[in-house]
């Protein structure tokens, strides 16, 4: 017989989003105009990783992930126990982000962390965790009601044989000022005892190239593949957004708007794929295009700065 759900309370001050792994993605580049410049999220140090901080993720390369103390933006941080996967992606405009992140450690301790730094931050609410024996999620919504700052953050461990791991963190930061508050919340749980832990195995499998979202993506949905030009970072995970879905992080090594091109024509079954959509900073450039409208969206951000590695972040709502 399976083990029972159980609940573990977190009076940490975030609010608690229904669903753990389904759920709608936040859309948009909210709270500033568009004669904003864009600012990386990401401003300091990167923490060097070594191979020996990547545990059990045997195949991930470590100058791919950046360690606890990385700055995320908003006076957030990689938390112990956790890895950035790339970078943290700016929105186009404003000072926002969208990062995803490996979860080396516990991820209820991970998610601990994160609550903690929201909470420190004046972001306020409860938060709490469900699973099972070879699942945990954590997922809130921490809100400052006072000026609309908010972080939506979503932690997932699951083993399962058939469709293989993930250990992530999905996390999205909308700064003092953003018009959409961060998105809905619902009521928090009720305290019980605390969950089993869940072990990685060693080494992690990764996934096939070819169906690259086994692990996240809904039943029945279409296979998801790596471009050509560009080579997976880490897991696939939780969604970088408010609520559920799943989200990849990519280094590019092509001619980056011809594999973003790319990954935005895997799309189409949710819509017609607009234009790219560029902004410009002193050291960077970032690029954007969201495809698909209403309960099922792809969103791309993609990362290129002038000296340093490029990635993307593909985020999907699966409707």
């Amino acid at each position: 017989m399976p083990a029972p759900v159980r609940r573990r309370h977190r009076r940490l001050g975030a609010v608690v989003v229904a669903a753990l792994l389904l759920g709608a993605c936040s859309s948009g580049d909210d709270g500033a105009s568009e004669g904003d410049e864009p600012t990386a999220a990401a401003t300091g140090d990167r923490v060097a990783v070594t191979e020996d901080d990547l545990g059990p993720f045997t195949e991930v390369d470590a100058d791919d992930v950046a360690g606890p103390g990385t700055p995320l933006g908003g006076g957030l941080a990689v938390p112990d126990g956790a890895l950035l996967q790339g970078a943290a992606f700016p929105d186009l405009v404003g000072g926002g982000f969208r990062a995803l992140l490996l979860v080396t450690g516990d991820p209820v301790d991970v998610f601990d962390a994160v609550a903690g730094q929201a909470t420190g931050l004046g972001m306020q609410g409860s938060a709490g965790c469900l699973g099972a024996e070879t699942l945990v999620g954590c997922q809130a919504l921490f809100v400052d009601e006072a000026d609309g700052e908010s972080l939506a953050v979503t932690v997932t461990r699951r083993i399962d044989p058939f469709t293989g791991v993930v250990s992530g963190v999905g996390m999205l930061y909308r700064p003092p000022g953003s018009e959409d508050g961060g998105g809905d919340a619902a009521a928090t749980n009720e305290p019980t005892t605390p969950l089993a832990e869940v072990d990685l195995p060693d080494p992690v499998p990764v996934p096939a190239p070819e169906d690259v979202a086994l692990a996240v993506r809904s039943p029945g949905s279409p296979m998801r593949r790596i471009e050509v030009g560009s080579e997976l970072v880490g897991l696939p995970g939780p969604c970088a957004c408010v609520g559920g879905g799943w989200s990849i992080v990519v280094r590019l090594e092509g001619v980056e708007r011809d594999v973003l091109h790319g990954y935005a024509r895997q799309f189409t079954d949710l819509g017609e794929v607009p234009d790219l959509e560029d902004r410009h900073g002193d050291d960077l450039t970032l690029i954007g295009v969201r495809v698909g409208e209403g309960d099922a969206t792809a969103e791309i951000r993609a990362f290129l700065p002038d000296d340093g590695r490029a990635y993307a972040i593909i985020s999907v709502r699966p409707g």
